[in-house]
């Protein structure tokens, strides 16, 4: 499961998350702070493939094999290729600015921000993530969907 739940309670989101899906993808995710779920994460290119758990490791040292079969200076300079053409393409700008946004939205507060915080402050964090999250029910996909709470029911 991905998320970023924070930003329902004045958070942001990182530039990385626009530059690897697009900037809709990543509003429609980043802006509700829903979860979804390893094949969207593939859906939208945020990983590269989609695993077992169990193989994942056998997975990673196969590819690590394979990387391993092409000259090191090739595989230096595709890497700086593309980690330069990133920062000449502004990611670094976008991240400076970013940081600076960043600094900004958590020190943001507001009415909401002073109740949730008196929520956790006499509840708990439970009664901080019902008074956050509980609005967003259920969500689309992940832990708290419509379609996970069926299943529990079920048994399965």
């Amino acid at each position: 499961m991905f998320a970023q739940p924070e930003v329902r309670h004045i958070s942001n989101s990182s530039y990385l998350f626009t530059a690897l899906c697009g900037w809709k993808v990543a509003n429609r995710w980043a802006l509700t702070g829903d979860h979804f779920d390893a094949e969207e994460a593939y859906r939208i290119g945020m990983v590269n493939e989609v695993v077992p758990h169990d193989d994942l490791m056998a997975r990673a040292r196969a590819l690590a094999a394979r990387i391993a079969l092409v000259p090191e200076p090739s595989i230096r300079l595709n890497k700086a290729i593309a980690m330069q053409g990133l920062q000449a393409s502004g990611v670094t700008s976008a991240l400076i600015v970013e940081s600076a946004l960043s600094a900004l939205a958590h020190s943001s507060h507001d009415d909401y921000w002073e109740q949730l915080h008196e929520a956790q402050r006499t509840g708990g964090v439970k009664a901080y993530l019902e008074m956050r999250d509980g609005p967003f029910q259920p969500e689309p996909m992940g832990p708290r969907s419509a379609e996970a709470r069926a299943t529990r029911a079920a048994g399965k």
